[in-house]
C-alpha cells in the first residue's frame, strides 16, 4: 500500500511557531494548514479529514485539552493528535492520554524532533496491521487493560515515556514491552539501574570517557547513551542520580548530543529514552533533591503501575505464568496449585509485587517436592511476613529458625546436586557464606 501524503493541521496561538512548524514541514513535502484560533480550528479539524494535528495545550478562549475532548471524546475523529507544550504538568499529561493523545513536543522543540513525531504518527496511520500482544504482562483486570492500552499508544511514538509504581511492579517488563512494540524494536534496549551506579563514576558510566580522564582510566569507553544510540536506554530509579549529574542529563536530552568525560567534544546520538522510579519524584523536586526542568523534560507521557493489591483478579494467572516457567527450568515435580494454596494466595498482600511472586515461585519449584502446592508449602518456602511456618520437629515438638534454615540449605544443595555455585546463587548468598553455613550446621554435602 502506498503511503498518503500527510495532510496537517496546526493549532496554536503563536504565529512564530506556527510559521516555524509550516516550513520545516512543507520542505518534507506535507500539506500544511494552520490557525491561531482555537474555536476556528475545531471547526477545521471537524469539517475536514487530517492525518495529524498539531496542537497547542495554552491558548484564549479555548485550550488545547478542551479542544482535544471534543475531538477525540464527543467527535471521535480518528486523526493522530500531537501535543505541543511547555512545562505541562503530569495531570495534563494522563488526562491527555486519556482522551487519545499520540504524542508530546515540549518546546522549545527541535526541526528533528518535529520531522520524527510526524513521521512516527504517520508511519501509525499507514500501518495496517493487528493489535499485537504483549505476553510479558500477563493478567486481564481493568487496571492491566488500561496499561497495556497506554503501552500501545505510547510505544509509536519517541516521547519520553516516565514510569512510576512501587518496588516489584513491573517497571522494567513496561519499559521492554514499550520497545518491542515501537518503531525501534529491532535496536538496542540498554537497562540501566541508577541506584547500583558508584556516585564518582556515574557520568563516566552514563556518558562515557576519554582515556586519562581520571585515575583508573586507562582507555576510553562509551557510556550507556552512546552503546544505547539508534535504540532505547532505560533509566531505572533515576531518583539517585546526584544533582551534578542531573544537570548533565538535562543538557544530553536537550541537545542529543554527549559530552565524555575528559573531553571537549561531543557524541551526537539518537536515543528514545525511558525512565522510571518508586519514589515520589514530585516531592523530591519540592524538597530540592531533584532538579524541576528536569523533571518536567522526563516526565512527558507518564505511565503509573498499580500494585499488585489493587488488582487481585490478576495474582492466579501471575502466579501460574511464572510457575509454568520455573517448573520447566527447573524440571520441577510441581504441577499445580490446591484451591486452600489459590485462597491463600489471593488472600495475601503482596508487598514485594510481581518480583516476589516470581521468587515465590521459583523457590516453590525448586525446593517443593509434591505435585501439588498446599499452603503449608507456600508459608514455609514463600518466607513471609507476620506468618508462622507451620512445621513442627516431630521429636522435640518445636522448630527453631536455624532448624528451618538448615532445611532449606538441604533441600538446595540436593535440588542442584551440590553445586556450591548454582546454590549460593539461588539462596542469595556468596559461596563462602554457604560453605560456612554447611559447616556450623554439619551438613552433609555426599552425593
Amino acid at each position: 500500500m502506498a503511503e498518503r501524503v500527510g495532510k496537517i493541521l496546526i493549532i496554536d496561538d503563536e504565529e512564530s511557531i506556527r510559521d516555524g512548524c509550516r516550513q520545516i514541514l512543507s520542505r518534507e513535502g506535507y500539506h500544511i494548514e494552520d490557525t491561531g484560533n482555537a474555536v476556528r480550528g475545531l471547526k477545521m479539524a471537524i469539517k475536514d479529514v487530517y492525518d495529524i494535528i498539531l496542537l497547542d495545550v495554552q491558548m484564549p478562549k479555548m485550550s488545547g485539552l478542551d479542544l482535544l475532548r471534543k475531538l477525540k471524546v464527543e467527535s471521535d475523529i480518528s486523526t493522530h493528535i500531537i501535543i505541543i507544550t511547555g512545562y505541562g504538568s503530569i495531570e495534563m499529561a494522563v488526562e491527555a492520554m486519556k482522551c487519545g493523545v499520540f504524542d508530546f513536543l515540549t518546546k522549545p522543540f527541535s526541526a528533528v524532533e518535529l520531522r520524527k513525531a510526524v513521521k512516527n504518527a504517520l508511519n501509525a496511520c499507514n500501518t495496517e496491521s493487528p493489535d499485537r500482544g504483549i505476553p510479558d504482562l500477563v493478567g486481564n483486570s481493568s487496571c492491566m487493560k488500561e496499561l497495556k492500552d497506554t503501552i500501545r499508544r505510547v510505544a509509536y511514538t519517541d516521547s519520553t515515556a516516565f514510569i512510576t509504581g512501587e518496588s516489584g511492579t513491573g517497571k522494567e517488563l513496561v519499559a521492554r514491552a514499550i520497545q518491542k512494540l515501537g518503531s525501534r524494536r529491532d535496536k538496542s534496549f540498554v537497562p540501566v539501574d541508577c541506584s547500583s551506579l558508584v556516585e564518582n563514576l556515574m557520568e563516566s558510566e552514563l556518558f562515557g570517557h576519554v582515556k586519562g580522564a581520571f585515575s583508573g582510566a586507562t582507555e576510553s569507553r562509551e557510556g550507556r547513551f552512546q552503546i544505547a544510540d539508534g535504540g532505547t536506554l532505560f533509566l531505572d530509579e533515576i531518583s539517585n542520580i546526584s544533582l551534578a549529574t542531573q544537570a548533565r542529563l538535562l543538557r544530553v536530552i536537550q541537545e542529543q548530543e554527549v559530552p565524555r568525560v575528559g573531553s571537549s567534544k561531543v557524541d551526537k546520538v539518537d536515543v528514545r529514552l525511558i525512565v522510571a522510579t518508586n519514589k515520589d519524584l514530585r516531592a523530591q523536586v519540592d524538597s530540592g533533591q531533584f532538579r524541576e526542568d528536569l523533571f518536567y523534560r522526563i516526565s512527558v507521557v507518564p505511565i503509573n503501575i498499580k500494585p499488585l493489591r489493587e488488582h487481585r483478579s490478576d495474582i492466579i494467572p501471575i502466579a501460574r505464568h511464572y510457575l509454568n516457567i520455573y517448573i520447566k527450568r527447573h524440571k520441577s515435580k510441581v504441577k499445580r496449585f490446591s484451591e486452600e494454596a489459590e485462597k491463600f494466595l489471593m488472600s495475601y498482600n503482596w508487598p514485594g509485587n510481581i518480583r516476589e511472586v516470581k521468587n515465590t515461585m521459583e523457590r516453590l519449584c525448586v525446593l517443593c517436592e509434591n505435585e501439588t502446592v498446599n499452603q503449608s508449602d507456600i508459608l514455609y518456602f514463600g518466607q513471609y511476613r507476620n506468618t508462622k511456618v507451620p512445621v513442627v520437629d516431630s521429636h522435640s515438638g518445636r522448630m527453631t529458625l536455624v532448624d528451618v534454615e538448615k532445611e532449606h540449605i538441604k533441600r538446595a544443595l540436593h535440588h542442584f546436586d551440590f553445586q556450591i555455585g548454582k546454590t549460593a546463587k539461588f539462596l542469595g548468598i556468596d559461596r563462602k557464606t554457604l560453605r560456612t553455613k554447611i559447616r556450623s550446621y554439619n551438613i552433609n554435602t555426599d552425593r
